[in-house]
């Protein structure tokens, strides 16, 4: 299993072996004996690195799987010994933030100290598959889709506001028109439009698409662009929360009506409400039990 996510990793036979601590042989002789166990091919040439055939590839999906369990496991363990009985893994979808955890973990180790909560970074651009392959426990997602196949707790709604640097020309209007949105350039996460937000309520709706488009990939890259004047961009008042406090933005409704997306906690549909997972979900709701008002 590391073997194969190492070559994965590398590229390369040596490579791969100076991260496992073996030689170059004796990784080559793993990788064919392995080859002749399977009676297949794991491994192809492609532009002088080593790529994985589809039976390459199908291994190397379980290994990965096999290894993070392992790691989790022992990670688990450790939390044992320290009087942690249980853990509860967090995922966020890219245009969450983390300013609400310090309060919610504050009032859940109070209730619940042999539980441990852990965020887990690396979900954030599908936390819908990392919730069903295990990886993580609840997701805390926003939007106007669901996908089917988890049990879902509304949060709150929140509002969509344009974000734009102060002293910007559309500052100070009560809302903006789709076009004057539209008009420049336009910072985003990514450019696959999600699900209810503002692709979907704005730009399709009007049947209109940004002059320009500048992805940055993170929250924070995001904002730091818009505040120094590369664009605009177009974020839920929770996840501005912090970025309004610290200076240098200023906001407005995006059309009179305004755009508006809901903020879930997503588990997997079989849990059962008592399981940690359920207690730490209550405790968060209970946070925003008023809906709107963060």
């Amino acid at each position: 299993m590391q073997m194969m996510v190492a070559i994965a990793d590398a590229g390369s036979v040596a490579e791969a072996a100076q991260t496992l601590g073996l030689t170059q042989s004796a990784l080559s002789h793993r990788i064919k004996e392995a080859e002749r166990l399977l009676n297949t091919e794991l491994f192809y040439r492609k532009h002088k690195k080593l790529a994985p055939t589809s039976a390459g590839k199908r291994l190397l999906y379980s290994s990965r799987l096999v290894l993070g369990e392992i790691e989790r496991a022992e990670q688990d363990i450790n939390k044992l010994s320290v009087g942690i009985e249980h853990v509860v893994r967090l995922g966020n979808e890219s245009y969450g933030g983390y300013h609400w955890l310090p309060a919610c973990l504050t009032a859940f180790n109070r209730d619940y100290p042999t539980i441990s909560v852990e965020i887990i970074p690396d979900v954030s651009l599908d936390p819908y598959t990392a919730l069903r392959s295990g990886r993580i426990d609840v997701a805390l997602v926003s939007g106007g889709h669901t996908p089917e196949g988890f049990a879902h707790r509304l949060l709150f709604r929140d509002e969509m506001r344009l974000v734009m640097p102060e002293g910007h020309a559309l500052a100070g209007k009560p809302w903006v028109e789709a076009a004057e949105v539209a008009a420049g350039t336009y910072v985003t996460y990514h450019t696959t439009p999600g699900k209810g937000r503002e692709y979907e309520q704005l730009f399709s709706r009007y049947r209109m698409l940004p002059v320009r488009v500048l992805r940055a990939g993170v929250t924070e890259a995001v904002i730091a662009l818009v505040r120094e004047g590369f664009g605009l961009t177009i974020m839920p008042s929770w996840t501005l929360q912090p970025y309004l406090e610290q200076g240098g933005l200023t906001t407005a409704r995006v059309t009179e009506q305004g755009l508006y997306i809901d903020w879930h906690l997503l588990t997997r549909k079989d849990e059962p409400a008592d399981s940690p997972t359920g207690r730490f979900t209550d405790c968060l709701a209970g946070l925003y039990r008023q809906p709107g008002q963060p």
